[in-house]
Formats: structure tokens, sequence, C-alpha cells
């Protein structure tokens, strides 16, 4: 589980001159044991999924090719690479009959309490690895160090990944999996990992990570108390209300970015989450069906000005729908709420792990890691619903694949 996180966006791995020969190497390694090792029973029954969604990026790519005359090919296999490695990964899961919810839940709640002292001493000093270029991070392994930002007071928590955004929002997956398995937004047996998976939130500071904690604790109050949607609920969003106008870091970015993307015209670039979808809504409107591709020139045909610039683009939904079309898209959320249902057998519980996981899009690039690709496949590891919890330890789950 450690090593598909890290591939999912720990940047000792995702962001250094090696790191796509990292990715293939340790992809074609985890593929020859799968092949040598795993029945082929077991690959029969996930090898339907795996040959339509190969298919359906095919078909996508002769139309791009076809309509728009370009087609990043390197950006399309290092996309299959990673569906392929979140696919080796489950099926060693299945193979091993290791849980693998219950894996990635602890995980991450290691990873929460490990960050808390690097985040403490990133407080007073700037320390790790050299990311490539960059001057704004360095790596600790287990913690990415974030230099003093101009007009901030604080460093935020990223634990081990890019930013705080993207470690709050696996920790947002792991509170939506606790939820699967309890069959409701409740504590159940990891009242633990929750308490340290809460910790690592706060200090992320993330906005997004902030706003999905409170609509969870919305739906927690509405499927636990008798009372919870007439009076529990009303004085949750009371306090939510009070903590949105108090907390200056969420209030001051979700008020600046909307005002900016209100004068936005169709020539303006926006890396904010709202800006990012009224920029894309061009591209969806124009490809709805085919995307418009990885290729710089028809991505970003509309905005040729972004060759100059690194938007870094803020809006994981927006972007992926614009580079693939809305049926792949739909295709992956289908799955989602296939794999949501099995495990929960609650149609509110899965519906509302869907529509956090699709605000937690707004976000980050998550579409484009192997642990959000591998919903493609996590319904086959389900499918008979495991028949006991992993009784893998806490250390042993962390070294797993």
């Amino acid at each position: 589980m450690f090593l598909i996180l890290c591939f999912s966006g720990n940047p000792i791995f995702t962001h250094m001159g090696y790191s796509n020969t990292l990715l293939v190497g340790y992809t074609i390694l985890f593929l020859v044991y799968i092949l040598f090792f795993i029945d082929i029973q077991t690959l029969k029954k996930i090898s339907g999924i795996l040959t339509g969604l190969i298919a359906l990026i095919f078909i996508i790519v002769f139309f791009q090719r076809i309509i728009l005359g370009a087609v990043a090919y390197k950006g399309v296999m290092a996309y299959i690479i990673k569906i392929l490695l979140s696919l080796c990964t489950i099926l060693y899961y299945r193979y091993e009959k290791i849980d693998f919810i219950d894996t990635y839940v602890k995980t991450l709640a290691f990873l929460a309490v490990v960050s808390i002292p690097f985040w403490i001493l990133n407080q007073f000093g700037f320390y790790g690895l050299e990311i490539g270029k960059s001057l704004r991070i360095k790596s600790l392994i287990l913690y990415t160090s974030y230099n003093f930002i101009p007009n901030s007071n604080s460093i935020r928590n990223s634990g081990m990944f890019w930013e705080p955004g993207a470690f709050a929002g696996y920790l947002i997956l792991a509170l939506v999996f606790i939820a699967l398995k309890n069959k409701k937004f409740q504590i159940g047996p990891y009242g633990k990992e929750i308490l340290l998976i809460f910790l690592g939130l706060l200090t992320s500071q993330s906005t997004t990570g902030y706003v999905l904690i409170m609509i969870i604790i919305i739906i927690h109050s509405m499927q636990t108390y008798r009372l919870g949607k007439i009076v529990i609920v009303p004085f949750i969003v009371f306090v939510i209300s009070l903590a949105y106008s108090n907390l200056n870091f969420m209030k001051e970015k979700i008020e600046t970015q909307l005002a900016d993307t209100a004068e936005m015209d169709e020539n303006d670039i926006s890396p904010g989450r709202f800006g990012a979808w009224k920029m894309d809504w061009q591209y969806i409107k124009s490809q709805p069906l085919t995307g418009n591709g990885w290729h710089e020139s028809t991505r970003y045909r509309f905005h040729p000005q972004v060759k100059d610039i690194k938007i870094g683009h803020g809006n994981g939904m927006s972007n992926i729908i614009a580079i693939w079309g809305i049926p792949f898209f739909l295709f992956w959320l289908l799955w989602v709420y296939r794999f949501s249902f099995q495990v929960s057998r609650s149609f509110v519980t899965a519906s509302s792990a869907v529509f956090i996981i699709i605000l937690l899009l707004q976000g980050e690039q998550f579409l484009n890691t192997p642990v959000f690709l591998s919903f493609f496949f996590l319904p086959y590891i389900y499918v008979n619903i495991l028949s006991t919890r992993s009784k893998v330890h806490i250390i042993t789950s962390f070294f797993k694949s």
C-alpha cells in the first residue's frame, strides 16, 4: 500500500528526473510477478474490465487523432501504466486475501501520525532532499517539507504528498472507506484511526478537506441520531457557518476564487478550482465525447498562452473530463458507485461516498493517480465481500505492495 501511495503523489517518486523510469520499471516487475504467481482464474475474472478499459482509451485516442490532429502518446502510455499498476496491486491483494480498505485506512493513519513531528519541525526550518528544480518543497520520504510561503504565518501539513490539499484528499478517502466498511458514516472499530486521520486533516489546513469534514459530520449525524435532522444537523450547520466566518484561510480563499471566476472571460486562464471549471467548460463543450487529449496543442488550443505559463491546474474533475471526455469519467464514476455499494450494501451510504469523492476531485488531480484508478478494479476484490476483516498487523500492511 505504501508504494502505490508513493506513486500516487510522493514527490521523491513522482517529481524527479527518474520518476517515469521508476514507474515503468516497478510496474513491469510487478506485472511479471503477477503473471507468474497469480492463478489464471483470477486473471480471467478481471480481464474483462481491463480489456474494456484499454479498448475505450484506444477508441478515444483514435478519435482525438482524427478530429484534433495530435495525440500525446507518452502521456497516454503513462496513464495506461498507472492503470496496470493499480490492477497489479488489486490482484495481489485479492491473491493474498488482504483487505484493501483496512490496509489503506491503517496506512493513512500511520502516515498522519508520522507527519506530525516532521510538521512541527517544518515550522522552524526547511529540510530534506532537493525535489528537481523546486524551491518550495524538499522530501524527507515520509514527509514533504515546505518552504515558508510569502504572506503566510504558518506551514501546512502535506504528509508525504506534493501539497497539503493532496494529503487531505487521501485522508478524506480513508474516512469514506471507513464509512463503507461500517455500512454507515460511523466510527465503528476505527476509533484510533479516525482520531489520527482528523489530526492530519486539521494540520493540513486544506479548504477542501475542512469542507468535506463538515459534510461527513452532517451525514454522520443524520445516519446516527434519531433527532439528527431536526436538532443536531441545524446546530452543526450553525457551527460550520461560525467556523467559516472565522477561518480566514477558508473564507478568503473561496470568496477570492469566486470573485476572480466571475470576472473571467473566455480568453482568461485560471489555476483555481472555480476558474478552472469555467476555463475547461469550453473544451468540454467542444469535445464532450472524446475529450481534448493530453497534447498541449489540443488540450489548451483555446488558450495558447498556457505554453508560456505553468498554471498548476486546480480542478481534477474538469481537467480529466476535458482530457478524456464525459463518457470516460462516467464510466469511472459507475465503478466507484458499484464498489461503494458492494462494500456498504447501502444506497444512501454508497451515494454519499460518491458525492464526497466527486467533491474531492474539485481540488486535486487525483484521477491521474494509481490509487484513484484502482476504483476500476476494486469491485472485483469485494464482489463477494470479505467474510472476515484482514488480521494483518499495521506494520506488515504498511510494507505490503
